[in-house]
């Protein structure tokens, strides 16, 4: 198979040699998720002492694969094997197609979109792995922006099902035909959105943990919301996944979104403040001297020093109810602002979206079904009432006040 033909998907594989730019906690996933499929995979790591870090990650990742007993070292070694470490741009030549998964910063993803574009074939595919930053800002600058798309993996990239596929307006068609292809090879569900800030997934968690921080701010214990949010069906709560995540990650993230979202995530302008004082989560390095909202990687213990820098309020408390509903149905609202600006195309993708993509309670059947069970008439009220007590944040998306309209109406009529 060659680019410049179509894609035949009875083929065994649609790509054979990738390039990846950034082997961090994404990128490693990505760079194992290829070569677990046989690819041979040039990952190229250009900054003082990235090729050793990168080696020791993806290595790790493997070992830790072995230990459980997920994996023989034979097939680990070998897969280590078919991955080259490199520090130079120009042994991406000849690659079928680069993943970009740097900092989530655009001059610096357009950056290293140059110096890819510099070595690599005219036709070669450049996904950019970007959870946040519109495609059509980073290939503003791109020479063939026709060839650059959005492909945002999550963690890790190796098992996780779920990849976002964004296109921008110059993004072509082959394009996006060759990275759907890519995706099924890769045993990917894929996840077609609107190019926009924080796309789909990444703008509906970022609501939900600015309101778990409003909470804090009006005197709620990072405990309380954590503890609600796992009762409800979450892995973990929002505080423990900043953590997990990374505030510098989530930082960076809100940089990109708060122009477009506002006041929907004014709240975690504060993680700005938790940067300041030397908290940066403690992310998946697990190292000894890190900082996060909690003591430990493990989210035994809260670290109260964190209480000033969040603004916590000593003068009341947030209701259990507010508590236990108000970063849900936030994110609830927010998709319902996602589907009226058609950046997922139906409810399904939402559904989709949220359960694979952040884990929403699969228990709970997606959040589309989650709020016909709850009453859309119920939760747009709530909202309604939130939005006149405590500011415009909670307005009603423009998708659920008619269908809250309906509801309301149908159980007058029954009754």
């Amino acid at each position: 198979m060659t680019l410049g033909g179509s894609l035949d998907m009875t083929e065994r594989a649609p790509v054979r040699r990738f390039g990846v730019v950034g082997a961090g906690t994404i990128g490693s996933g990505v760079v194992r998720l290829l070569s677990d499929l046989g690819a041979q995979v040039v990952v190229v790591a250009p900054r003082p002492g990235g090729v050793q870090r990168a080696v020791d990650t993806v290595r790790g990742s493997y070992m830790v694969d072995v230990e459980r007993g997920r994996l023989c070292a034979a097939d680990a070694y070998a897969r280590l094997r078919s991955i080259r470490f490199t520090p130079s741009y120009a042994d991406l030549d000849g690659v079928e197609c680069v993943i970009e998964s740097v900092a989530e910063d655009l001059k610096t993803k357009q950056d290293v979109l140059a110096a890819v574009e510099a070595v690599v074939a005219p036709d070669c595919i450049i996904g950019s792995n970007t959870s946040s930053i519109p495609i059509a800002r980073v290939a503003a600058t791109a020479a063939r922006p026709d060839r650059v798309i959005g492909t945002h993996y999550f963690w890790p990239a190796h098992r996780y099902r779920l990849v976002e596929i964004a296109t921008a307006a110059a993004t072509s068609e082959r394009t996006l035909r060759w990275t759907l292809a890519m995706a099924s090879w890769q045993g990917k569900v894929p996840l077609t959105v609107r190019d926009s800030p924080g796309f789909f997934t990444t703008r509906i968690l970022l609501v939900y943990l600015n309101e778990a921080m409003a909470l804090v701010e009006e005197g709620a214990s990072i405990e309380s919301v954590d503890s609600a949010m796992k009762a409800f069906g979450w892995a973990m709560g929002p505080f423990r996944l900043m953590d997990a995540v990374g505030v510098e990650i989530l930082r960076g993230v809100h940089d990109a979104i708060s122009g477009h979202l506002g006041v929907r995530v004014a709240s975690v302008e504060r993680l700005r403040t938790l940067l300041e004082a030397g908290y940066l989560g403690h992310g998946r390095s697990r190292r000894a001297d890190a900082k996060g909202f909690y003591v430990d990687p493990e989210g035994r213990v809260v670290d109260t020093r964190v209480y000033p820098l969040l603004g916590r309020s000593a003068r009341g408390f947030p209701s259990s109810t507010d508590v236990c509903t108000r970063p849900v149905w936030q994110m609830v609202n927010e998709i319902g602002h996602c589907l009226a600006e058609g950046v997922v195309a139906s409810t399904d993708d939402a559904d989709l979206g949220a359960v694979l993509g952040i884990g929403w309670p699969q228990a709970l059947g997606g959040p589309l079904e989650y709020a016909r069970r709850v009453g859309t008439d119920t939760i747009v009220g709530q909202l309604a009432t939130w939005a006149q007590r405590r500011g415009p944040r909670f307005a009603p998306s423009r998708y659920w006040t008619p269908l809250a309209s309906v509801s309301a109406g149908q159980s007058a009529h029954v009754g």
